[in-house]
């Protein structure tokens, strides 16, 4: 059973033959218009549009690094590997925090874990879809970044956003990412990050700065662009399937998603007993693998919660009610 699917319609094939045949493939036009119609969903006034999720989380590494040298960043050992990576590469400190019973960032193991010395940086990840995270309570001097990858519209207070348009997320395109801030410091930064560190002088170019090729391109840009449209369609179509998957009467806890919730995917905490079976009905792959028990990182954790519920995740898709008639 997969547990995605990627829905391009014929009309946003005639658009996205239009960009094609404009010859403009690399930078362009498209990705403004993106960035400029992604801002209400973000609720940021500075939009940037990367290749990759991952490109957006290296860049904010890579700034939080030049701003405030090395810093403790705490995050959730169940997600994907990129953003610790990132972090990790610039010599931060990766202190991983427990998740709660919704499998969110665990504010009170949080709190049991901070240190002193170097800035804290919060990196919660909005699993399943949701936007916020129930009693949210930090010290008050961190840097909230907050890892989107499955919310288009999240809620919880932030510094730093990113988001993925992965051919698999509510919003897709071949690849795609952003990062979203009000700083506009930060702004400045990451338009140079992402294009080279390059700056436009008279007929050529300067490098000012550090970066690499991150840019989102103008022919992702023009399908993300075709997704953002058919969002709230999309987005029907997946409340829809969650209430059927309520009905269902599976054996374990139905993870729940909150008003603006992008309802990436459904999660069901199995009763012990049934998960051997559950998985047999519904054979989808378990997101993530946790990331301090990786090969990579290979890092003692105290993070029982996590540990516990990660052998009973059972990931369920949302991009087809039909799935579950039989």
């Amino acid at each position: 059973m997969n547990l995605f699917k990627t829905t391009i319609l014929k009309e946003d094939v005639e658009f996205i033959s239009e960009v094609l045949q404009s010859g403009n493939l690399g930078y362009g036009p498209m990705v403004n218009t993106f960035q400029e119609r992604f801002s209400p969903y973000s609720s940021k006034k500075f939009n940037i549009a990367t290749n990759s999720a991952s490109a957006a989380a290296f860049m904010i590494f890579a700034y939080l690094k030049e701003k405030y040298g090395v810093c403790d960043v705490y995050t959730t050992s169940l997600s994907f590997i990129s953003p610790a990576w990132a972090a990790k590469h610039f010599g931060h400190n990766i202190i991983f925090v427990d998740i709660n019973d919704n499998l969110l960032f665990d504010c009170k193991d949080y709190h049991n874990k901070r240190k002193n010395g170097n800035q804290a940086v919060v990196m919660p990840v909005l699993y399943g879809g949701v936007s916020t995270i129930e009693n949210w309570d930090l010290v008050g001097d961190e840097i909230v970044v907050v890892d989107s990858a499955h919310c288009v519209t999240p809620t919880i207070p932030n510094d730093f956003v990113f988001f993925s348009f992965h051919p698999f997320k509510p919003i897709a395109a071949s690849d795609g990412g952003m990062v979203s801030t009000d700083d506009k410091e930060a702004n400045d930064y990451f338009i140079l990050y992402r294009n080279f560190g390059r700056e436009n002088v008279e007929n050529t170019y300067d490098v000012v700065s550090n970066g690499f090729k991150f840019y989102m391109n103008n022919l992702n840009a023009g399908i993300a662009l075709t997704q953002l449209e058919r969002y709230n369609d999309n987005l029907d179509v997946r409340k829809k399937c969650h209430s059927k998957i309520k009905n269902l009467d599976l054996k374990g806890r139905l993870l729940p998603h909150d008003k603006k919730s992008s309802y990436y995917f459904d999660t069901l905490i199995c009763d012990k007993d049934s998960v051997v079976d559950l998985y047999k009905k519904y054979p989808t792959s378990k997101h993530y693998p946790l990331i301090h028990k990786t090969k990579l990182f290979n890092q003692k954790a105290n993070i029982p919660n996590t540990e516990k519920l990660h052998k009973l995740i059972l990931n369920l898709p949302l991009y087809d009610k039909n799935i579950y008639n039989s």
